[in-house]
């Protein structure tokens, strides 16, 4: 999302980009001058009303070699409340990494899984985020994982359970918690029930652009998928709500081949098509707000350039 901070060296994640020469310095610029007050002033303008924020285990927390970052968070919080939108708090990354990405926080083997120690560490980071901010009045919910990614779902099924047990110990009553469907949703959906004060909501990621069976797709054949995600929202939703916490416009290049159609305008019909799709849930929020470059992951260059309609 932001190469440019990893220019000139070898660095491919947050854990490693914070130890070499000058990277605590560049994390800090980075986090003071990406996001401001100025932006969430343009969200709220715009008519959203939620914001979804992503923050590491170490946000609230001395956690080396990462660098906390609790006074932004104080401020983001502090802003969304401000121009009166909702903020979803969400673990992005958890100790030892659920998923093995950069977008964790750490490229690698995910022991998040392995090693017990690790779950525990990421449930008392949960535990502290979510008691900071418990009596916030921009708090809407607390995601207790991003997209994890692992055979071994059983232990995501026990993390959730006991992450929702000590949440609903901290946090004000009808503050949401919110689970991932770890990229299988059938599999997950229904498997957090909740108590009356504390609704469970399952967030579901949709990407069209990854694996095999996407980048072989059609244009057209890309639009009747997300078109039908419909039929999947309804049946997922009759165990619990569903929020789409990930989407985007983009697509593999090569379903835009000699179409004769401008590229702004194949993105538009494939962001309604999307939208379609998503009627039904609970609310979406797009991956991501804001990139380093103008292009299809950037909601606020789509919105001014008249791709997304809000």
């Amino acid at each position: 999302m932001t190469p440019g901070l990893f220019a000139d060296s070898n660095a491919v994640d947050e854990h490693t980009l914070v130890q070499i020469p000058g990277g605590r310095e560049i994390i800090r610029r980075h986090r003071e001058t990406f996001i401001t007050e100025a932006d969430f002033a343009w969200i709220a303008e715009h008519g959203l009303d939620l914001v979804r924020l992503p923050v590491g285990h170490w946000a609230v927390r001395e956690a080396p070699p990462y660098l906390s970052s609790v006074d932004l968070l104080d401020a983001a919080m502090d802003w969304a409340q401000t121009y009166g939108l909702k903020v979803l708090l969400d673990l992005h990354g958890a100790t030892g990494s659920q998923n093995g990405r950069d977008h964790s926080g750490l490229v690698g083997p995910r022991s998040f899984y392995r090693l017990a120690a690790h779950r525990e560490d990421s449930l008392e980071a949960l535990i502290g985020l979510a008691g900071r901010y418990a009596g916030h009045a921009a708090l809407w919910g607390i995601e207790m994982l991003n997209e994890p990614m692992d055979l071994r779902i059983w232990r995501l099924w026990e993390f959730h359970h006991r992450a929702y047990r000590r949440l609903t110990e901290v946090l004000r009553p009808g503050t949401h918690v919110v689970f991932s469907d770890g990229f299988v949703p059938l599999l997950t959906s229904g498997s957090l029930r909740s108590s009356p004060d504390f609704p469970v909501v399952l967030d579901c990621h949709f990407y069209q652009a990854f694996y095999p069976w996407d980048t072989r797709k059609t244009y057209e054949q890309h639009l009747v998928k997300a078109r039908r995600r419909a039929k999947l929202i309804a049946r997922l939703q009759r165990h619990q709500p569903v929020l789409v916490g990930e989407w985007s416009a983009g697509m593999d290049p090569r379903a835009l081949t000699g179409r004769a159609e401008s590229p702004a305008d194949l993105a538009r019909r494939y962001v309604d098509a999307q939208l379609e799709g998503y009627a039904g849930a609970l609310g979406w929020c797009y991956w991501s707000y804001k990139t380093a470059t103008r292009d299809d992951w950037n909601f606020r260059h789509q919105v001014e350039t008249g791709v997304i309609c809000i």
